[in-house]
């Protein structure tokens, strides 16, 4: 590799030679993050050997889809997301090679977000100090109707607790030790997690919607990000659902990164889980999965398959499947051969009286992963409120005993990591699951 010329490439210390950085690029591409990702190797070697060249500001993403992915001419980002999500991905492991094997390194390549030219910076040496253990909390109270603040300081709340997961799990690297309390159903089903020394990677869905917004006064027709009011008929309905006052108007703006809040809680508590585990945690959004991600990542897919378009082909020959909502039918879990005592579908069945509360179902999928040793988890709620409840069950001791009660029965001389899928009931109230129970089980 030749010098590279300052004012393109993006290179923060002058003393970073070629040769170094050449030195720490094989040192990634031989890592066990990439070793089985030849896309995201060649995808790394390009930009870095065109930025020290002195050739960073050729580089962008239809240069990247043509040369590395070989689309060829007529390639069209706005129609192929491929850079977009091979870069993510690259992001991520990036991320997971410092914080495991390369976290001793003082350079370090990094692809900021929403650029194609890597960064080579030299960092000084520091030691981790280590984080004590996360304990788990009190089940949250019930947010009622009219308690908006409570529903934005548990939202806050879990983006706060999934951040502070994933940078204590940078720091920490290590499998969890004897020292940390944890039940034994929960190591036995979690073990495998555990035992793979890779991070977990919990993945949100992210449905196509259209959020609604009130503003107090009309927004001209140019504002962004593009907004469309409601039509005025329909007007007078939303002011009721929401007690809204009258004057303003009502706008949809389109959305397709927005999580829903049982998620959201859902993947803190499976944060909070996991670093008890000593299990680094990554997030991303189904949008962003490739089949090279579920190939190489212990992932935890959320969300039903309205939402995530991952859940299907995985649940192709499971013998519980995602079914969705089609004219009057609602979306439901299928029982394809259901046993005595058990029913051929699952479907929510919302509350007739104000004591009452909602009976929705989650779908739990612990399957095999598409590679040796790789993990790969589907928690599939029928709503998000139901995932929710599913991931407290799966986080809970008491819980995962009643489970794997369950599975030994089913298996009794079973060995090794548990394979199974978990039909789960939760009583909903105020949109908030209160208690949950097994209505089905199978052992994979």
């Amino acid at each position: 590799m030749s010098h590279p010329h300052q004012n393109t490439a993006t290179i923060e210390l002058p003393e970073v030679s070629p040769d170094e950085i050449e030195a720490e690029l094989q040192s990634i591409l031989r890592s066990s993050s990439f070793e089985r990702s030849d896309k995201l190797q060649s995808f790394l070697r390009f930009i870095c050997e065109l930025t020290v060249r002195g050739e960073g500001g050729r580089i962008n993403e239809y240069l990247i889809g043509s040369e590395v992915f070989r689309r060829g001419a007529g390639y069209s980002p706005s129609e192929d997301s491929v850079v977009r999500r091979q870069a993510h991905s690259l992001r991520q492991k990036l991320h997971e090679y410092y914080a495991g094997e390369g976290c001793t390194h003082s350079l370090r390549i990094e692809l900021p977000v929403g650029r194609y030219v890597p960064n080579f910076r030299r960092i000084k040496e520091e030691i981790a100090e280590e984080v004590e253990e996360v304990l788990p909390v009190a089940p949250p109270a019930v947010v009622k109707d009219n308690s908006a603040r409570q529903l934005v300081g548990m939202v806050m709340a879990g983006i706060a607790l999934l951040v502070l997961g994933y940078f204590w799990g940078a720091a920490s690297f290590t499998p969890a030790s004897p020292s940390v309390a944890v039940g034994s159903a929960t190591r036995e089903i979690w073990g495998p997690w555990v035992d793979t020394g890779h991070p977990a990677v919990i993945c949100f869905s992210t449905p196509m919607t259209a959020i609604i917004k009130h503003f107090e006064q009309l927004l001209p027709p140019d504002t962004q990000p593009k907004r469309f009011r409601a039509h005025p008929a329909d007007e007078q309905l939303y002011r009721q659902a929401f007690q809204t006052p009258a004057g303003g108007a009502f706008y949809f703006t389109p959305a397709v990164n927005q999580t829903k809040v049982g998620e959201a809680v859902a993947g803190v508590q499976l944060s909070m889980l996991l670093t008890r585990l000593r299990v680094p945690v990554r997030t991303t959004q189904s949008r962003f999965v490739s089949w090279e991600d579920l190939r190489n990542d212990n992932m935890i897919l959320l969300g039903h398959d309205e939402d995530n378009k991952w859940l299907d082909p995985l649940l192709d020959k499971a013998p519980f499947r995602l079914t969705r909502s089609v004219g009057k039918r609602q979306r439901a879990i299928l029982n394809v051969t259901p046993r005595p005592g058990e029913a051929a579908d699952y479907t929510i069945n919302y509350a007739v009286g104000e004591r009452e509360g909602d009976q929705e179902f989650a779908l739990i999928s612990m399957l095999p992963g598409m590679t040796s040793g790789q993990k790969l988890l589907l928690v599939s709620g029928l709503n998000a409120q139901a995932t929710q409840a599913a991931t407290e069950f799966l986080a809970a001791e008491q819980s995962l005993a009643q489970l794997l009660a369950l599975l030994r029965q089913q298996d009794p001389k079973h060995q090794g990591p548990w394979h199974f899928q978990a039909v789960l009931k939760a009583e909903v109230h105020d949109k908030v699951p209160t208690k949950s129970w097994l209505v089905a089980v199978r052992v994979l």
